[in-house]
């Protein structure tokens, strides 16, 4: 007789197989947010009704709510006509918070969290790409946040930070445009071994870091078209502020970009020392096309045979969208919802089920005798190497600060009115400095004259009207640049700090040319012209470049010998746009190339040599080359117009017309090609004007 065991258990088996095979499993369910016409008209509702794993596709439209993810999902918005959806944060809270990990966050205008952050990470492992972030307190905060990949987003116009890492780590922060905040990006010194780089950082402040272990360049080195050139070089990232030149002309500066570490004694580094991004760009990044690793060949067989076992920083993968992936779906809803899940539930139960089955089965065919060929175990050290398995070295332990600077809270200074600014000084500089007096106010500083207790010299002391920790270490990472240049005809700064105000103390220089009368006899403009190119040679010999030439830049001694001033602090302390100034440069005498570089290509020594010879022109007809009623009048004649000849003003000017006109070319191959260039031309006038 045949066992009933042996008919009932594998009758089981195929009922509870033939119950999986009819019925489908579906991993994730796809909703759809509209104004109206779909599923859900709030993306939290339908956050609240998903399920780990589901896709949310929200459509186009404004959408004023607060949004929690708090599962692993994927939100992303569709332009169906109406451009990028917006999450419209009704001002308290965070626009977007995300607790859980493994999330994407893709394709929306975030905006108006005035009182926090545009989007906050309070996870690891999400993706947060093609964004607009704009108008929060902060752009985009990461706290005890890791393995995050923040890419290809657009960050402006935040009030404090536009991205900002507390006790975060190993976050790849990539590709990402952040412009007009007041500081670009911040970490503190528990945010460790995070990867920057190919972001554009154009702000009042660029960055504060105190991350002693965070790069701020590619791992690895790229090719890419510059300039229509193929290049190949590690990329770092592009600074609005940084000053140095590119003789090469990679598109890589030739000087790195300093990053400092504030002296802080509860850093991982047993002592603080400067960082740098050593392959600043440039342009910005969309100078740069056709990007493609380009890896050691050598360098990766050497590592492979010395290394069995590889420690890599690990590279995050968006999740890949299609809008067939969030499509509208019709007939579906929550209603297919429920029922996926439930499919799910029967195939695990019949899987179970089957299990046991088999397990009796074989139990009472084989009578009862399980386990007679016991499997042998290897021995750990004759396990098979998989020469693919990349191991991470483990994060150096620190102890973080009792507070750090980029908590979710106001940041304070000393700021007062307007009538209190115009005769402040700091009393915490008084025990520096007698004799102090008001000079005036320049774009950026107030400026007093004093006398240096400790030695009775004369000094010119700045103090940025607005100060606070961001200008500070903006003074520090900007102007220590400035220190290094030594030339007679550059005025030379004697000390520069934040403690315990930010403040630049330089050589006291009487007269500006700014203030001098105009037009000016013209072996008297080719004197200071002269002494202008003289410091501009130096300093491009030493890799620096002003892009800010200008009279108001321009100091005089009583011996009306000129000094240059203020390199990269109008660049780093505006804190606010004159109507003459437009990215860190006075249109009046801006060059073609810096109105347009997609056109003339990217500033560099001839961009210097091009505002000399406005300031040139200036000098000798009392009047600027090029001008207009507005913004757009100026930059088109700087850009296409020719400018009326010297000596149409001042016919005396006809002896130096060729000099200016030649400095003024539209294009940088047809000016002096250096400022010795530019000097002996000068020369030649000289000894002729002798003779």
């Amino acid at each position: 007789m045949i066992s009933r065991h042996r008919i009932i258990f594998p009758a089981l088996i195929f009922i509870l197989t033939l119950v999986v095979v009819c019925i489908p499993v579906v991993t994730a369910a796809e909703y759809t947010v509209a104004p109206s016409g779909a599923e859900f008209t709030s993306i939290q509702a339908a956050i609240n009704l998903a399920s780990v794993g589901d896709t949310i596709a929200v459509e186009s439209g404004t959408y004023a709510e607060n949004v929690r993810v708090d599962k692993k999902i994927v939100l992303v918005g569709i332009d169906t006509g109406g451009g990028l959806p917006v999450i419209d944060s009704p001002r308290k809270g965070y626009a977007v918070e995300i607790l859980a990990d493994g999330c994407t966050i893709d394709g929306f205008t975030i905006q108006n969290s005035e009182m926090l952050s545009g989007i906050r990470i309070q996870s690891s492992g999400n993706t947060i790409q093609g964004n607009t972030i704009t108008n929060n307190d902060q752009g985009i905060v990461l706290s005890s946040a890791n393995q995050n990949r923040i890419t290809g987003n657009n960050i402006s116009q935040n009030n404090r930070y536009g991205i900002a890492l507390e006790n975060s780590n190993e976050n790849l922060i990539e590709g990402n445009v952040v412009t007009k905040n007041t500081a670009g990006i911040a970490l503190d010194e528990s945010s460790l071994d995070n990867e920057i780089f190919l972001n554009n950082f154009i702000n009042t402040q660029n960055v504060i870091s105190k991350s002693p272990t965070s790069v701020w360049s590619s791992a690895q080195s790229f090719t890419y078209t510059y300039l229509g050139q193929t290049e190949r070089s590690r990329l770092g990232n592009y600074w609005s502020d940084y000053l140095g030149g590119n003789k090469n002309g990679d598109g890589i500066g030739d000087l790195p970009y300093v990053i400092l570490i504030g002296g802080n004694q509860k850093t991982f580094l047993t002592s603080d020392k400067n960082i740098v991004d050593g392959f600043p760009l440039m342009d910005p990044k969309a100078y740069y096309i056709n990007i493609s690793p380009s890896p050691n060949i050598q360098e990766n067989i050497t590592s492979l045979i010395t290394t069995p076992v590889l420690s890599t920083v690990t590279m995050f993968v968006p999740i890949p969208t299609t809008l067939a992936t969030v499509a509208h779906r019709t007939g579906a809803g929550i209603g297919s919802g429920g029922l996926i899940r439930l499919s799910e539930v029967i195939a695990v139960m019949a899987l179970i089920a089957g299990g046991i089955g088999t397990f009796f089965f074989l139990r009472k065919t084989g009578n009862g005798r399980t386990g007679e060929r016991p499997i042998r175990e290897l021995p750990l050290e004759k396990l098979p190497v998989n020469p693919e398995v990349r191991v991470r070295s483990p994060s150096p332990v620190t102890t973080p600060a009792a507070e750090t600077a980029y908590a979710d809270r106001e940041v304070t200074g000393p700021f007062t009115s307007a009538t209190e600014q115009k005769n402040y000084f700091p009393k915490e500089l008084e025990n520096k400095y007698t004799e102090i007096s008001y000079v005036g106010r320049g774009g950026i500083a107030w400026v007093f004259s004093a006398y240096r207790k400790s030695d009775d010299q004369r000094v010119a002391v700045k103090i940025p009207i607005s100060f606070d920790e961001m200008t500070g270490r903006s003074f520090l990472n900007e102007i220590k640049a400035w220190e290094t240049l030594q030339h007679k005809n550059i005025v030379e700064v004697s000390a520069v700090n934040i403690l315990p105000v930010p403040y630049v103390e330089m050589e006291y220089v009487p007269g500006a040319l700014d203030a001098t009368d105009k037009p000016m006899p013209v072996w008297k403009a080719v004197h200071l012209v002269r002494g202008i190119a003289e410091g501009l040679r130096y300093a491009h010999e030493h890799g620096f470049i002003h892009r800010d030439i200008k009279p108001h830049n321009i100091l005089l001694t009583n011996e009306f010998v000129p000094k240059i001033t203020d390199w990269g602090m109008s660049k780093v302390l505006a804190a606010e746009v004159h109507k003459s100034s437009i990215a860190g440069f006075s249109l009046s005498y801006a060059a073609p190339e810096q109105v347009s570089p997609s056109e003339f290509g990217r500033t560099d020594e001839r961009t210097d040599l091009y505002q000399l010879g406005v300031l040139f022109y200036e000098l000798v007809t009392g009047s600027i080359p090029f001008g207009g009623e507005s913004i757009v009048e100026v930059g088109n004649a700087i850009l296409r117009d020719a400018p009326l000849p010297p000596s149409e003003y001042n016919p005396d000017a006809t002896a130096v017309e060729k000099i200016i006109l030649k400095c003024l070319a539209k294009n940088p191959a047809d000016r002096y090609q250096s400022a010795a260039e530019l000097i002996d031309a000068l020369s030649r006038y000289l000894d002729e004007d002798d003779a």
